[in-house]
C-alpha cells in the first residue's frame, strides 16, 4: 500500500498529492472529483439513504466523545454528534446533507488526502494513492451522524464533484496501464464512476482529470478551446471563444473558472455556460463575456449589451477603461457580475452588478473588494486579504444583494483577515497578528479570541464540524 502524503499520485492526468496541510479556509462549495471502480453492490448493512428535503434521516449516531474545547460562537455549546478519533486531519467530504468518510481494509478512518491543484479553501479530495486499494465509503447524515449508506469500492482516488443542477456527487477513480511491446509506447488510461449522495451509480467516464467534472459534464480544455461533454450522453457544448487569430480560452480546474483573456466566468453555473468575445491577447476590440443556456445553446446575456454599472471608470468613448469582467454567480435567474472599476493591478476595487437574465435589466450595483469570503447562504461578504498583500488594513462586511455595508475596520485596529462565517452567518471568524478570533457580524463585538480551531461549515445545513486529537465533532447552528 502506498499512501504517504506528499509522494502519492492520483491516476494519470491528475495532479500529484502534496504535503500534509491543516486547512484553515474550508468553505464548502460544489465539489469536484476523480475516478474509481466499484467492486461490490455496496450498502449491505447500511440504512436507507438520506432523502434530502432538509430533514435528518436514519438512526442518530451512538454517543461519541464529548467536546471539551472552547465555545465556538455561532454554534451550540454541545456537539450534535461526534466520532472517536485522535486524528486532527481526519478525511471528510461535505456533500450537502451528507458527510462522507472512508475506511481502509483494516476499518480505520482515512486521513484527508491533499493534492496539487486542490484549492486551499475547499476540500475536494478524500483519498489518493499510487495503487488501487479497497475502501469502504461511509455516508453519514450531516445533522445526526447516522450512517445512511456504505459502499465498497476499489479506488486510487475519491473526490467530490457535482452532478446535474450542481447536486453534490462522488467520483471514485482508477487507472490502467498498457505496457510497451517494444514498439508502441506505454499507455495509461483513467476512468471514473460517479455516485450520488445516497450511493446510487450516476454514470461513468473515461479520460478523467482532476477537477474536470462539473454539473455532470466532463470539461476539457485543449488548443484554446473549452468543451463540455455530458456524462451518459446528450448534447456537448463548446464554450464560444471569438476574436482575432490568437483568440484562446482556458479552464482552471482549481477554481472551476473558464476564461477568455480578460473575461472570466464559472464554466457551468445555474444551467448556463459562458462565452468570450475578443478573447485574444492582442485583440483590441472590447473583451466581453456571455451566458448561454446549457440546454439549448442559446445566448441569454452579454456584457456587451448590458448596462454599465455606476462607478465603472469610462474612456473617451463612454466604454469601461478596464475590460476585466467576471461573472461571479448565477442563481434564481439572476447573474452577479464584477466589473473592474479602473485599470490597475489585482486586487483592485470592483463594481458588482446584479442583472435579471430574463429582461437583461441592471437591478442593483455597488463597489466592493475583489477578494471576498462569503457566508454559506451567499447573503454576506467580507473583504479578504490577498496572499501577498502587505498593506491590508482590515476587513469590511456587506450585504451582497445591494452592497449595504454593515461595518468596516477603522484605523488603529488589528487587521482582521477573515477565514469564514459561521453556518448561520451571525459570526465572522478571522485571524489577526495576535491569533484567531470570532466577531459578531452585526456589531463587530469580539465574541472569542485565542481560538485554536475554526469549524468548517456544512453549507446545506449550517452545521459546523472539526476534527481534533480528541475526536470529530459536529455542531448545530446556535
Amino acid at each position: 500500500m502506498s499512501r504517504t502524503r506528499g509522494k502519492n499520485m492520483l491516476p494519470t492526468n491528475t495532479p500529484p498529492t502534496k504535503g500534509s496541510r491543516v486547512r484553515t479556509r474550508a468553505a464548502v462549495v460544489g465539489l469536484s472529483l476523480s475516478m474509481a471502480l466499484l467492486t461490490g453492490c455496496g450498502g449491505e448493512g447500511g440504512t436507507e439513504s438520506a432523502g434530502g428535503g432538509g430533514k435528518a434521516t436514519g438512526k442518530p449516531v451512538a454517543s461519541g466523545p464529548a467536546y471539551q474545547g472552547a465555545a465556538l460562537p455561532g454554534y451550540a455549546r454541545k456537539a450534535a454528534w461526534s466520532l472517536p478519533t485522535d486524528n486532527p486531519e481526519l478525511g471528510v467530504l461535505d456533500l450537502g446533507e451528507v458527510l462522507l468518510f472512508a475506511r481502509d481494509a483494516s476499518g480505520a478512518y482515512l486521513t484527508d488526502a491533499s493534492v496539487d491543484g486542490e484549492p486551499d479553501d475547499v476540500n475536494r479530495v478524500l483519498f489518493a494513492s499510487d495503487d488501487a486499494e479497497k475502501l469502504t465509503l461511509e455516508f453519514r447524515d450531516a445533522r445526526t451522524g447516522a450512517v445512511t449508506k456504505t459502499l465498497g469500492v476499489t479506488a486510487q482516488s475519491v473526490e467530490g464533484v457535482t452532478w446535474k443542477d450542481g447536486a453534490p456527487a462522488v467520483a471514485v477513480g482508477t487507472s490502467a496501464t498498457k505496457e510497451s511491446d517494444g514498439l508502441t509506447q506505454e499507455e495509461t488510461t483513467t476512468s471514473a464512476i460517479l455516485y450520488s449522495v445516497d450511493g446510487t451509480k450516476l454514470g461513468e467516464t473515461s479520460g478523467y482529470e482532476f477537477g474536470h467534472i462539473v454539473s455532470g459534464y466532463a470539461v476539457t480544455a485543449a488548443d484554446g478551446a473549452v468543451t463540455l461533454t455530458p456524462i451518459g450522453g446528450g448534447t456537448a457544448r463548446t464554450v464560444p471563444c471569438n476574436g482575432d487569430d490568437d483568440a484562446e480560452c482556458d479552464f482552471d480546474a482549481e477554481t472551476g473558472i473558464a476564461s477568455g483573456d480578460q473575461t472570466h466566468a464559472p464554466v457551468i453555473a445555474g444551467g448556463y455556460y459562458p462565452g468570450f468575445e475578443a478573447a485574444g491577447k492582442y485583440d483590441y476590440d472590447p473583451s466581453d463575456v456571455t451566458l448561454n443556456d446549457l440546454a439549448t445553446g442559446k445566448q441569454i446575456w452579454s456584457s456587451a449589451k448590458a448596462g454599465i454599472p455606476k462607478g465603472v471608470v469610462l474612456d473617451d468613448e463612454g466604454q469601461p477603461k478596464s475590460r476585466t469582467i467576471q461573472v461571479v454567480e448565477v442563481t434564481d435567474g439572476k447573474a452577479l457580475v464584477a466589473w473592474q472599476k479602473d485599470l490597475g493591478l489585482s486586487p483592485t476595487t470592483q463594481v458588482y452588478a446584479w442583472y435579471d437574465l430574463a429582461s437583461g435589466a441592471l437591478t442593483a450595483s455597488y463597489e466592493g473588494g475583489e477578494l471576498v469570503v462569503r457566508s454559506a447562504d451567499g447573503e454576506l461578504a467580507a473583504l479578504d486579504k490577498s496572499e501577498f498583500d502587505t498593506g491590508f488594513d482590515g476587513t469590511a462586511v456587506w450585504r451582497t444583494a445591494d452592497g449595504t455595508r454593515l461595518w468596516a475596520q477603522e484605523e488603529g485596529e488589528n487587521a482582521l483577515d477573515p477565514i469564514r462565517f459561521s453556518g448561520n452567518g451571525k459570526v465572522l471568524y478571522g485571524s489577526t497578528d495576535d491569533g484567531d478570533l470570532a466577531v459578531d457580524v452585526m456589531t463587530r463585538k469580539v465574541l472569542a479570541k485565542d481560538l485554536t480551531a475554526v469549524p468548517d461549515v456544512n453549507t446545506r445545513t449550517g452545521y459546523g464540524y472539526l476534527a481534533t486529537e480528541d475526536g470529530f465533532f459536529v455542531f448545530a447552528p446556535a
